[in-house]
């Protein structure tokens, strides 16, 4: 099974566990993004830079990183649709 099916992730891994805790991540970043702390989109730019550069020591954890930045980015897209409608 892949990671992010369905999303723009795919990666070998314990699926379930990354999704997850993504999607653990991406809730309290939307959280902050609601309460006009930190864009989503920010924090997800931010994400995927970290996973860049973990990625260069540790494939495996800036692949997961990587992954969770693309379920944010995903999420933020999600929410300026529905705000548009």
């Amino acid at each position: 099974m892949l990671v992010g099916e369905g999303t723009s992730c795919r990666l070998k891994a314990d699926s379930p566990l990354v999704r997850a805790l993504g999607g653990a991540l991406t809730l309290f970043a939307t959280i902050l993004a609601r309460k006009e702390r930190v864009p989503l989109t920010e924090v997800a730019d931010h994400l995927a830079i970290y996973a860049v550069v973990t990625g260069e020591a540790a494939t495996d954890e800036g692949m997961i990183l990587g992954c969770w930045a693309g379920m944010m980015r995903d999420a933020a897209e999600d929410e300026g649709r529905a705000a548009a409608d």
